[in-house]
């Protein structure tokens, strides 16, 4: 599946040095890694509105105007050369509507396949992890988000990817394994069995019984949607508990570099988040995330409207 991306969206921000935030160089290093397999096209785009800029010296958001003086303009130049010298289509886009939103609209706009974002460095003083931006990407960007943190690696080592087994649950584990065998990284699926009501009022037996078909049922599925050099290589990790708690306990146990999950959007609703995971992972995971939407998604921006 990373063979199939044809257009990269890569939102970068500067520290207030004129520098590339750390985050964003690392984007910037996801998208050249992507892009080289795919052969895709990268779109680097900066946001000068105010409020998207945190002032480390302030402790608070700029109130100010982020005007891109040449230093500053030198920096995202750099970046966009150190792309198309490595023989990558690329192009420089700068906005001043809200990071966010900017980042939707180029997707819109290009039918792009992936958006990378960095995670602030700074977000230590701000109290989130992942940031404000990569929760409204979360929520309403039509294609995958990828947030890596600063101090990983572009091409990742250990991979857990979380699975329910519906049809985005399929495209998570296809990703992630796409990802994984192109770099040789430690692949790990997880997958949350649930106990319907009618079972738990069974006897212990009746429970253990269906827990055991349920877990060789998701294995058998999990390993059938696995190309041959995975199967039997991957690690799959199926118990009795939440979602969440499946996916936290693995994160802890395993230190993934990279968590590949689904987002979920209730039907008819444009944007609207039910119940959803991938959300709440935001601020548990100090790992790079990787979120993929399903198929039915529907983005509540509209290209042309206020």
């Amino acid at each position: 599946m990373i063979q199939e991306i044809r257009r990269i969206v890569v939102g970068i921000d500067l520290s207030e040095t004129g520098d590339l935030s750390a985050g964003s160089r690392l984007a910037v290093e996801q998208a050249r890694w992507v892009a080289n397999i795919a052969g895709a096209h990268v779109t680097l785009l900066h946001s000068i509105r105010c409020e998207e800029h945190w002032s480390v010296s302030e402790g608070a958001f700029a109130d100010r105007p982020m005007p891109v003086d040449d230093g500053f303009r030198r920096s995202l130049e750099a970046a966009l050369q150190s792309l198309r010298e490595a023989g990558i289509e690329a192009e420089l886009v700068l906005s001043d509507e809200r990071a966010w939103l900017a980042i939707v609209e180029k997707v819109l706009q290009f039918g792009a396949d992936l958006v990378i974002v960095g995670k602030r460095a700074e977000s230590v003083h701000d109290g989130r992890l992942l940031g404000g931006v990569s929760q409204k990407l979360l929520r309403k960007c039509p294609c995958a988000v990828w947030v890596v943190k600063p101090d990983d690696t572009a091409g990742p080592v250990n991979i857990l990817a979380a699975t329910d087994l519906s049809p985005v649950g399929d495209r998570v584990v296809a990703l992630a394994a796409s990802i994984s065998s192109e770099c040789g990284a430690e692949l790990h699926i997880v997958h949350a069995l649930q106990l319907p009501l009618l079972v738990q009022m069974q006897d212990s037996e009746s429970e253990e019984q269906f827990l055991a078909e349920s877990r060789a049922a998701a294995v058998a599925e999990i390993e059938s949607q696995l190309p041959e050099p995975l199967r039997g290589a991957a690690k799959l990790h199926v118990g009795l508990t939440s979602p969440s708690n499946a996916i936290l306990a693995c994160v802890d146990r395993l230190n993934p570099d990279l968590v590949v999950m689904g987002t979920i959007s209730r039907a008819g609703i444009a944007g609207l988040s039910i119940g959803n995971t991938a959300e709440r992972m935001l601020g548990h995971l100090d790992c790079s995330m990787l979120t993929v939407k399903p198929a039915d998604f529907v983005c509540p921006v509209r290209l042309g409207e206020d």
